[in-house]
C-alpha cells in the first residue's frame, strides 16, 4: 500500500494535476508556405475547433494524460493528424511545458475524387471518313477536318447541319493540320505552308488564303478582348520567358500584365553557352552584333531548346464571364487575377501541377467556350481524368473521368466534353463523342 501511494505521488510531481502543456508551430503546404485557415481541433473535443492564421501559424492548450491526437484538416488538403504521446508529454516538460511542430499538410489534388462517366454519346461519325478535327457553330451545325486515308493528301472540309445532313464540302490545297479559332470566334485552317480563313457564304463552306505571316504574328498571339482592351502574349516555343500585354485601342497604350518565366530553365538555357564548341560561340557572337540579341540566347535557342532538359513554358491566360483574367503561373505557381479596372485583385496558390509524375498532370488547360470553368486535365492509366479548378482559391474540384482511354481532341462546351475517338486495333473510323460533366 506504501508503494502503491509512493507511486502516485511520484506521478503527481511529474505530471501534475490537471497540468496542461502548449502545443504550437507552423501549418505549410507541400512548397513551404504558409497554409492559412486550416482548422485544428483535438479527437476528443471536436466541438473546440481553431484556425490558423494568415502566417500558418497555431497554438492549443493540451492537457497532459489525455491520451488524444490534434486533427489538422482543410478542404485545399488531406487531413493530417498529430498523435501526443507520453514520450512527447515528456519532452514537453524538459521545454518549459511547449512543443514546437512544423506541420506539412498533404496535397488534396493527388488524390482526386472520381466520379463514373455515363456512357458517352455518339455525336457525327461515318464509316467513309475519320473526323481529324471539328467546330461546332452557334446554330448547331458544325465544320470538319475530315481525311479518308491520310491528312496531309486528302483533307476535306465538311460542313453538317443538326441533324447530320452533309450541306457542302471543300478540299483542301495543301498538307492541312487542325482548325484554330481566334480571339473573334473566327475559325482558321492551319497548313503546313498555308493558313486559310474558313467562314460561310449561302450555306456553303468557303476558304480565304491568309498572310501566313500577318496571321502568326498579329492574330494567333491575341488570346481575348475585354472592351477596348486587348491581351497578348510575345511567347515563343524557344524561349523560358514571356510577357502578357494589355493594349488599349483607344489611346493605343501598352501595358506589361505580367512576366512569366522558369528561373531555373532559364539560368541552364543561358549556361549552355559555356560548353559550346569554339566554332559556335564565334557565330553566336556574330549573331549578338550583327542583330543585339545576345550570344547566351543565341546559343540556348540554337542548342539547348533541341536537348531533352529543355521544356516550353506554359502559363495559360483566360476570361471569365465577369470580365476578369485569369493567369495560371505554373513556375510561380500562382493563379493570378485581373480586372482592367482595378489591376491586379488576388492572387492563390495552385498545387495541382507540382508532381506531374505522380498525379498525371497534362497540358493543356481547358476552358468551358460558354460557362468559363477551367478544367485540369490528368491522364492515368490511358483514361483522361477532368477537374475544375477553383477560381478563388485554385483547389481543383472533383474529377470526371472520360468513358474511352486516349481520346483527342477534347474541347469542353456548355457543361459538356467532346472529343474524337477510334477503338483500338479497330476498323471503326474517327469519331465525335460528347459526354456530360457532373
Amino acid at each position: 500500500m506504501l508503494l502503491r501511494l509512493l507511486f502516485i505521488l511520484s506521478l503527481c510531481s511529474v505530471y501534475g494535476f490537471g497540468q496542461t502543456i502548449t502545443i504550437f508551430g507552423d501549418v505549410v503546404d507541400a512548397e513551404g508556405d504558409p497554409a492559412f485557415n486550416v482548422s485544428y481541433y483535438f479527437k476528443k473535443h471536436p466541438e473546440k475547433k481553431f484556425k490558423t492564421d494568415r502566417d500558418g501559424k497555431f497554438s492549443i492548450q493540451y492537457k497532459v494524460g489525455e491520451d488524444d491526437s490534434l486533427i489538422f484538416k482543410s478542404v485545399a488538403f488531406d487531413p493530417y493528424q498529430l498523435y501526443i504521446s507520453k514520450k512527447l508529454e515528456k519532452k514537453a516538460q524538459r521545454n518549459d511545458d511547449s512543443l514546437y511542430f512544423r506541420i506539412a499538410m498533404p496535397d488534396r489534388s493527388l488524390n482526386l475524387i472520381e466520379i463514373k462517366p455515363n456512357t458517352p454519346d455518339t455525336i457525327c461519325g461515318f464509316i467513309e471518313f475519320s473526323i481529324e478535327d471539328f467546330e461546332l457553330l452557334d446554330n448547331g451545325w458544325m465544320i470538319l477536318l475530315t481525311y479518308e486515308k491520310t491528312l496531309k493528301k486528302g483533307a476535306v472540309l465538311r460542313l453538317f447541319d443538326e441533324n447530320l445532313n452533309e450541306l457542302d464540302r471543300h478540299y483542301v490545297a495543301g498538307d492541312a493540320i487542325e482548325l484554330k479559332k481566334d480571339f473573334r470566334d473566327n475559325i482558321h485552317l492551319i497548313c503546313e505552308e498555308r493558313v486559310y480563313l474558313v467562314y460561310l457564304q449561302d450555306n456553303e463552306v468557303r476558304c480565304g488564303l491568309e498572310n501566313r505571316d500577318y496571321y502568326f504574328k498579329y492574330v494567333a498571339p491575341i488570346l481575348d478582348t475585354i472592351g477596348p482592351n486587348l491581351y497578348f502574349s510575345n511567347y515563343s516555343e524557344i524561349y523560358p520567358a514571356f510577357d502578357y500585354y494589355e493594349f488599349n485601342r483607344d489611346d493605343s497604350v501598352y501595358n506589361v500584365l505580367l512576366k512569366v518565366e522558369d528561373t531555373l530553365m532559364m539560368e541552364l538555357y543561358r549556361s549552355e553557352y559555356k560548353y559550346v564548341d569554339v566554332r559556335t560561340k564565334l557565330w553566336a557572337h556574330q549573331k549578338q552584333i550583327e542583330t543585339g540579341i545576345d550570344k547566351e540566347i543565341w546559343v540556348g535557342a540554337t542548342v539547348f531548346t533541341n536537348s531533352i532538359y529543355y521544356q516550353p513554358l506554359y502559363a495559360p491566360l483566360f476570361k471569365t464571364e465577369e470580365d476578369i483574367i485569369l493567369v495560371f503561373d505554373h513556375y510561380k505557381n500562382k493563379l493570378f487575377r485581373y480586372k482592367p479596372t482595378e489591376g491586379f485583385i488576388d492572387s492563390t496558390r495552385i498545387s495541382y501541377h507540382l508532381d506531374q509524375r505522380r498525379s498525371g498532370w497534362e497540358q493543356p488547360l481547358l476552358q468551358d467556350e460558354k460557362q468559363g470553368h477551367v478544367y485540369a486535365m490528368f491522364l492515368k492509366g490511358g483514361y483522361t481524368y477532368l477537374s475544375e479548378i477553383d477560381q478563388q482559391n485554385g483547389h481543383v474540384r472533383k474529377s470526371f473521368k472520360l468513358f474511352y482511354k486516349y481520346v483527342e481532341k477534347i474541347r469542353i462546351i456548355d457543361g459538356y466534353v467532346y472529343y474524337i475517338y477510334r477503338p483500338f486495333e479497330s476498323i471503326q473510323k474517327k469519331y465525335v463523342y460528347r459526354e456530360k460533366l457532373s
